[in-house]
């Protein structure tokens, strides 16, 4: 997957974040052959150790869009509380 062709987008209401993550399908499709929520976990720390956030995601969910071949992931990314997050890869 080449996360530099993610785009992100966020919204913080009263301190809460929330994340969006657009992927073409066919990006996507190049390395998955399936959409779950461990994929989009995955996904979404992925994208977030490459940034260098220490956010921690939370409420992952997937949805694909056939009619514009767009995946979209959301999560909640959470930091107060946060110690350092340590990702790993699967």
């Amino acid at each position: 997957m080449i996360y530099d062709n993610i785009i992100e987008k966020r919204t913080v209401n009263n301190g809460f974040h929330s994340l969006m993550l657009e992927i073409s399908a066919d990006d996507y499709k190049r390395v998955y052959d399936e959409f779950n929520k461990d994929i989009a976990y995955e996904i979404v720390n992925n994208h977030l150790e490459n940034r260098g956030d220490d956010g921690k995601a939370l409420d992952v969910r997937i949805q694909p869009n056939n009619k514009d071949n767009i995946v979209r992931i959301f999560a909640d990314v959470h930091y107060l509380g946060n110690e350092h997050t340590e990702y790993r890869r699967h």
